[in-house]
C-alpha cells in the first residue's frame, strides 16, 4: 500500500481555504462555548464570603501564608469541585461536536454550519472521555521518562481522536492503532504543523487577543486536513480481508 505523506503547507494552506469560508461561524461556536461555561460554572466557582474575608485580611497583614491558605480553601470548597465537574463535561461535548463538525466541513458533508455535527450517541461522547484519559496518561507517562518520548507518543497517537470520532463504531484500541499506523514516517511534519498551529494563536493573541478565536478553527482544520491527508494510511482489518 502506497503510504501518503503529508506537506505542511499544504495541509494549513487547505485550512486556510476552510477558515475563510467558515473560521467566523466556528470562532462563534467557540466564543458561545467560551460565554456558557463561564455563565454555568461561575455559580459555583465563586468562592464563599467567608473564604474571601480570610484572604482580604490575610493580605492586609501582609502575612502571604494565611493568603496562601485562603487560596488552598478556595479549591477545596465543594463548589469548586462541582464547577470542574461542569467544565469538563462541557469541554468534552464540545471539542467532540466541534471536531464532528470540522471533519463534515473538510469532506463537504455539511452545506452550512449547523449543530449536526454534536447529534453523536452518547457512548461516542464516553468512548471520546475515555480515550482522551488514555493517551493523556500515555503521553504523561513519556513525558515523565523524558520530554521526547512524551512528544512522540503524542503525536503519533494525536489522531485517535479524530479517528474515533470520524468512526463511531470503532473502539478505543482500534482508533489509537489508525493514528499510530496514519502517523508513522509522518512525526517530524505532524510536529512541525504543531508548532505552525502554536504561532499561528500566538499571533492571534497578539491582535488583542480576539484574533485567537479566529486562529482557533484555522488550527483545529488543519489539523483536520492533516487527518484527512494520512486517514488513507490505515485500512481496518475487516476490510483487508474483502481486498
Amino acid at each position: 500500500m502506497e503510504r501518503n505523506y503529508m506537506s505542511i503547507s499544504a495541509v494549513v494552506g487547505e485550512g486556510w481555504t476552510l477558515a475563510k469560508k467558515y473560521g467566523l461561524w466556528l470562532a462563534l461556536f467557540v466564543f458561545v462555548y467560551i460565554i456558557v461555561c463561564n455563565l454555568l460554572t461561575a455559580p459555583f466557582s465563586m468562592p464563599s464570603s467567608e473564604v474571601m474575608e480570610q484572604y482580604t485580611n490575610a493580605m492586609r497583614r501582609q502575612d502571604i501564608d494565611g493568603a496562601m491558605r485562603a487560596i488552598n480553601g478556595m479549591t477545596s470548597d465543594t463548589g469548586y469541585y462541582i464547577a470542574t465537574v461542569i467544565e469538563s463535561v462541557i469541554s468534552i461535548v464540545f471539542s467532540a461536536g466541534f471536531a464532528k463538525t470540522c471533519i463534515m466541513l473538510a469532506n463537504h458533508n455539511m452545506d452550512k454550519l449547523s449543530l449536526d455535527g454534536f447529534k453523536m450517541p452518547v457512548t461516542t461522547y464516553l468512548k471520546v472521555f475515555a480515550l482522551n484519559i488514555i493517551v493523556g496518561l500515555i503521553v504523561f507517562a513519556g513525558t515523565l521518562l523524558c520530554l521526547l518520548p512524551g512528544i512522540w507518543l503524542g503525536v503519533r497517537l494525536s489522531m485517535s481522536v479524530f479517528y474515533l470520532i470520524d468512526h463511531p463504531e470503532a473502539g478505543i484500541g482500534e482508533s489509537m492503532k489508525a493514528s499510530w499506523e496514519m502517523t508513522k514516517g509522518n512525526f517530524w511534519s505532524l510536529l512541525g504543523l504543531e508548532v505552525t498551529n502554536f504561532f499561528l494563536i500566538l499571533l492571534g493573541f497578539c491582535v488583542c487577543c480576539i484574533g485567537a478565536i479566529f486562529a482557533a478553527p484555522w488550527t483545529y482544520l488543519n489539523n483536520v486536513t492533516a487527518y484527512n491527508t494520512l486517514l488513507g494510511n490505515y485500512i481496518p482489518e475487516a476490510k483487508y480481508e474483502t481486498l
